[in-house]
């Protein structure tokens, strides 16, 4: 996700309007000139220093420290919170029929064309998940239709975020454990994960040896229940 390369890119798109010739001249006050141009040149003065903000890796990481994608909220941190290292089925919630997933969570589910379908989790009647193996690796899905902050997570320089690659508003998640804290339950480190935001829901997709184009295609892959 590059914004420095898009911010730049805009510019080229704005229609300017044509350099008058500069003349000294007095006007009466009803001949005020139209204060387009200078509006426009000020549009283009702010995308230049936004551009040249995130040029700049101190300017973009203070930029960058809070990103809200759906329910989800990551903060960039210099040093992660104590969180403890637990397998992707720890805490998960009580386990649940799809009906009654369905019935509480008040949507469909999405998840693995897979027969039986994998056992689904509730925390409350707030998060929906799952965990399956996909090649050969344990994958863990959740599913909420909250808003922002609902889910927390904190990332330190050593972890990458940058775009899902999905086509709808997402995040891709790797290198570096980060710190997710869901709802009621103590922090964990998690690994690679993909997060992404379509209908009124958010989804995260969790594996510690997904790549971004197997998650991309597993996402893709899931079916509504």
């Amino acid at each position: 996700m590059d914004l420095a390369h898009e911010l730049s890119s805009l510019a080229e798109h704005v229609d300017w309007p044509a350099t008058p010739e500069l003349r000294l001249e007095l006007e009466p006050r009803a001949r005020r000139r139209s204060r387009r141009p200078l509006v426009a040149a000020l549009a283009f003065a702010a995308i230049l220093a936004i551009a040249a903000a995130f040029a700049v890796p101190e300017s973009r990481g203070a930029i960058l420290r809070f990103l809200h994608l759906g329910g989800v909220t990551i903060e960039r941190v210099d040093t992660l919170p104590p969180a403890e290292q637990r397998p992707l089925e720890a805490g998960l919630g009580r386990a649940v029929t799809l009906a009654d997933a369905k019935r509480l969570f008040g949507h469909d589910v999405l998840a693995p064309d897979l027969s039986p379908l994998p056992q689904l989790h509730l925390q409350g009647n707030n998060i929906v998940s799952m965990v399956f193996e996909h090649s050969g690796e344990p994958v863990l899905l959740n599913e909420f239709g909250f808003g922002g902050g609902f889910l927390k997570k904190f990332a330190a320089g050593g972890t990458s975020i940058k775009d899902g690659g999905m086509g709808v508003p997402s995040l891709w998640i790797s290198g570096a454990v980060h710190d997710v804290f869901f709802p009621g339950a103590s922090p964990r480190l998690a690994g690679n994960t993909l997060v992404w935001e379509a209908d009124g829901v958010t989804y995260r997709l969790e594996g510690h040896s997904l790549s971004q184009a197997d998650a991309v295609a597993l996402a893709r892959s899931l079916t509504r229940h």
